[in-house]
């Protein structure tokens, strides 16, 4: 039998990726394989479209979730509240027969990566559970290690777990700080821990560890979009994301590029064009403690490791080493793995 552990250290910058500070994961490098320039998030360069496009393999146009909240035709809402279109590896590893869990730090990632599909979810309902939360109310790594146990994620064929801990400690602190570099170490240790759970059946193991993207340091905040355009008596409407914003149903692509503060643009659908200023510029509302955010381009970078003791190893670090891995091929290669199917999207 082929068990696919598929882990996301959220923000975990690949610069960490070493003896020094991720000696766990290193090894696993080392052993099985790695691409040396990382992956490549989707964009916006944010968690939740990223995490939607690990499970679908679609881009954000494709599975709907463009930012971290999603337009449900009336308002702005979380997009755990409306989740991934499409196929996800949990409906298709429920057809295929196949056992799958989810066990997340952040627990609206239940919701973003279709995780109630799953035969198992933790936290349950997708609800914030009372255990050791880190600085932003998640769950903490030790927590998540523990939940592993409490819904034997590990027997499944297919188990998805992500630690959140250097992504708080990122935006806490900002990139290249000793914060971020110790909260790197301590979640490289829950990862030693997890790899060591899996070794009564190493052999039939495979396990791909990746981060959803990097962070920026945050220079300067309150770039207000919205506010540009209703000055220029311009259509749309705006929602930031970092050092990104949102811009649905508005001007055309070389007006937008004209206004003030907006270094770049690309247009992700045939509404939405998503736009980003110089570096570490944040839009919208922030807090002056917060040092690193993420949504521009620049931040697209993630850690692409795979291992473990399965003879398809060789040849899927092969594959990651020849060719730098979007976000949106680990979902159809995973289910390949698993002798399984992920439907393309229909749209």
């Amino acid at each position: 039998m082929t068990r696919v552990v598929f882990v996301v250290i959220d923000a975990l910058p690949l610069d960490l990726v070493g003896a020094e500070h991720t000696p766990h994961l290193a090894r696993l490098a080392d052993q099985g394989g790695s691409n040396p320039a990382g992956g490549q998030a989707v964009l916006s360069t944010a968690t939740y479209p990223n995490h939607a496009s690990f499970v679908t393999g679609a881009v954000p146009a494709e599975h709907g979730i463009l930012v971290n909240r999603v337009w449900d035709g009336t308002e702005w809402v979380r997009s755990s509240e409306v989740g991934p279109k499409g196929d996800t590896i949990f409906t298709a590893a429920r057809r295929a027969g196949l056992r799958s869990s989810i066990v997340v730090g952040d627990h609206h990632l239940v919701g973003v990566m279709g995780g109630f599909e799953a035969d198992q979810h933790w936290p349950p309902g997708g609800k914030r559970p009372d255990v050791e939360l880190d600085a932003f109310r998640y769950a903490a790594n030790r927590a998540v290690l523990d939940a592993l146990d409490e819904v034997d994620a590990l027997s499944a064929d297919l188990a998805v777990i992500h630690f959140n801990e250097p992504d708080t400690a990122a935006h806490l602190h900002g990139p290249g700080s000793a914060g971020l570099a110790e909260s790197a170490k301590a979640t490289d240790a829950a990862l030693g821990e997890l790899l060591e759970r899996l070794q009564d059946r190493w052999d039939d193991t495979i396990v791909i560890v990746v981060s959803d993207h990097d962070q920026e340091l945050v220079t300067r905040h309150g770039v207000d979009v919205q506010a540009m355009l209703e000055a220029d008596g311009l259509p749309g409407m705006v929602e930031c994301e970092g050092t990104a914003a949102l811009v649905m149903d508005g001007p055309p692509l070389a007006t937008l590029l004209a206004l003030p503060d907006i270094e770049g643009a690309t247009e992700i659908d045939d509404r939405n064009t998503l736009v980003w200023g110089e570096p570490g510029v944040v839009f919208g509302p922030w807090l002056d403690e917060l040092h690193g955010s993420h949504g521009s381009p620049r931040c697209d970078q993630q850690v692409a490791v795979v291992g473990g003791g399965h003879a398809a190893v060789s040849g899927l670090a092969d594959s990651i080493r020849q060719a730098r891995p979007h976000a949106t091929f680990w979902a159809p290669t995973t289910m390949r793995l698993l002798g399984a199917e992920l439907r393309p999207s229909t749209l």
